[in-house]
């Protein structure tokens, strides 16, 4: 039976991440409130709910939320003032004028996704307009406090526990990985069965898991372009995992019914066996990305190899002429995906070889 000791260690090493992010978060809540309360702004409180808003998982992640938020305080603030220092003072001026900043503010945030907290701000400037108050001092209070919340924010995400945008990228590309190596595998299982391959659901959390990935790296890249942070990531990367989704896809649709019986004995062990030393190549992968070391590769051509050769075989033996067209396109198809997916894991896995050993990405002349 594990002791206190042990299961307190497990649990403060299995949720590092969540326990650092909460000291991020309420140290910066205290600096935000302590810098309000010193400046004396009257409505200092929104700078304690920016910091509470923006801050993300990374620093990237939080420079761009704060980024937006002060974009969209802006535009909000410009067209509530407005609308504040021209309304009757009456309820009914009061509604008309809300309306109608949030009709505008609305559809700039639709044109622009970055402006999504533009109506917020525009109609929290009508609404809570203190009476008799200069509309302009309103305005710049309110950016003021906005702008203190997001700077402390960043500089919490800077200075506590450092969380670089280029680690969560590895983390979520090797989750991504894992996904499909279990995807792999169920294809070649459903190969050596025989028998037509289920519904997955994991084709749908693959989508959500690679959008994260693409999500992680533009925050990398902002941490770099503001120079909070550096990687060596290539954006290749995303868009090469997206290849090898496609073409799990693609695999799938055809093992959505088993192989024709005259090719399954032969065609179908050396498929399954490739698919299995590409799911290896995956975990090779994963493991690599994670050490910063290039991928392994020993061991992994022979069954590319096995099923090119077993696939001209059948093709020159005749066995496919008596397939009807169906059957035909589907065997043609897998031999085709088979083989662009042994193409894409090859360069997913270059990609990760330039990460460990330093060569820079090209740089595409415009």
């Amino acid at each position: 039976m594990s002791s206190i000791a042990d299961r307190t260690r497990e649990f403060l090493t299995r949720r590092a991440s969540e326990l650092r992010q909460t000291v991020r978060v309420t140290i910066a809540v205290g600096a935000a409130y302590a810098a309000y309360k010193s400046l004396g702004l009257p409505q200092g409180y929104w700078a304690v709910f920016t910091v509470i808003i923006v801050m993300q998982g990374s620093i990237g992640g939080t420079l761009g939320a704060a980024t937006e938020r002060m974009i969209g305080t802006l535009a909000g603030a410009v067209f509530g003032g407005l609308a504040a220092a021209f309304h009757s003072n009456t309820s009914l001026g009061i509604g008309v004028a809300l309306v109608l900043v949030t009709c505008i503010t609305v559809w700039g945030a639709a044109v622009r996704p970055q402006l999504r907290v533009a109506p917020v701000t525009a109609a929290i400037m009508l609404l809570t307009e203190p009476a008799g108050a200069p509309v302009e001092q309103f305005v710049l209070d309110r950016i003021v406090e906005i702008g203190l919340g997001g700077v402390i924010g960043v500089l919490a995400m800077v200075l506590i526990f450092p969380a670089r945008s280029h680690t969560v990228v590895v983390a979520r590309s090797v989750t991504v990985l894992a996904r499909m190596r279990k995807l792999l595998l169920a294809e070649a299982e459903a190969l050596d069965r025989g028998e037509a391959l289920a519904p997955s659901l994991e084709h749908a959390a693959l989508r959500q898991a690679l959008t994260a990935v693409e999500q992680a790296l533009k925050d990398a890249d902002r941490e770099r372009a503001s120079r909070l942070a550096d990687h060596r990531i290539p954006s290749a990367i995303p868009r090469t995992l997206w290849r090898v989704r496609n073409d799990l896809v693609a695999i799938g649709n055809v093992l959505r019914e088993p192989l024709p019986a005259t090719i399954a004995s032969t065609l179908a062990p050396a498929a399954a066996n490739l698919l299995r030393a590409e799911a290896e190549l995956t975990q090779r992968c994963a493991i690599a990305l994670d050490a910063v070391t290039v991928v392994s590769r020993e061991d992994l051509s022979a069954a590319h190899f096995a099923f090119t050769e077993t696939f001209s075989g059948l093709r020159q033996s005749g066995v496919m002429r008596a397939l009807d067209f169906n059957a035909v396109g589907r065997t043609f198809g897998l031999a085709y995906t088979l083989d662009g997916l042994h193409r894409d894991l090859a360069d997913l896995a270059d990609r990760i070889d330039e990460i460990a050993t330093g060569i820079p990405e090209p740089t595409v002349n415009s």
